[in-house]
């Protein structure tokens, strides 16, 4: 049997990574056209706005970037606390907190996002003019790290189960004969004294 607390750390700090890079990827980008020029295109990741024309418009989601990695730390420190026993049961209870706190974030930025698209739907076209929101990998990278790090949350919760054969393995069976008529375990009878002298 695999040891389920490798495979939690190993999906918490997988989770930690991708959420990690998912910052520094491009989150979303917004394509303007037909507006008195040629099309506008900004790309937004979880950290800024970045915009070819040199201004450097404030984003509305900066600050989840840094939020982020703070929270990717901690999970990636407590995933590593999970396999000492003596900081194991405060190291579960801690992945489990940071690794929702994670996906709470996730959430909030994504349905930021939605939000935003919906609102440049609605805005009225006239002569051709188009506002369109295009959903990029950090996103999806963000999104897949804090599913990761619910997964191996949830798996570092459950205690590990000794395996049966090994605690076999281990045990010692000590035999003890009531008289001296009484067969050995192995099946071979040993003849007393008096039946040694008849011999």
């Amino acid at each position: 049997m695999t040891d389920r607390r490798r495979i939690a750390v190993l999906l918490l700090v997988l989770g930690a990574g991708l959420a990690v890079t998912g910052t520094l990827q491009d989150a979303y980008r917004t394509v303007f056209r037909g507006y008195g020029g040629p099309d506008q295109t900004l790309t937004t990741t979880l950290w800024l706005v970045a915009d070819p024309t040199g201004v450097d418009p404030v984003a509305p989601f900066q600050a989840f970037g840094a939020l982020v990695v703070a929270v990717a730390a901690v999970m990636v420190v407590t995933a590593v606390l999970t396999l000492r026993s003596r900081t194991a049961f405060v190291a579960r209870v801690v992945a489990m907190a940071t690794a929702g706190v994670l996906a709470g974030i996730v959430l909030a930025y994504w349905q930021q996002v939605l939000e935003h698209r919906a609102i440049m739907r609605s805005w009225p076209a006239f002569d051709g003019q188009s506002a369109t929101l295009e959903i990029l990998s950090g996103m999806y990278l963000v999104a897949a790290g804090a599913v990761a790090g619910m997964v191996g949350a949830a798996l570092a919760q459950r205690k590990q189960q000794p395996e049966e054969d090994q605690e076999d393995e281990e045990e010692v069976v000590v035999h003890q004969l009531d008289s001296a008529d009484d067969t050995p375990p192995f099946g071979i009878a040993v003849p007393d004294a008096e039946q040694q002298e008849t011999r």
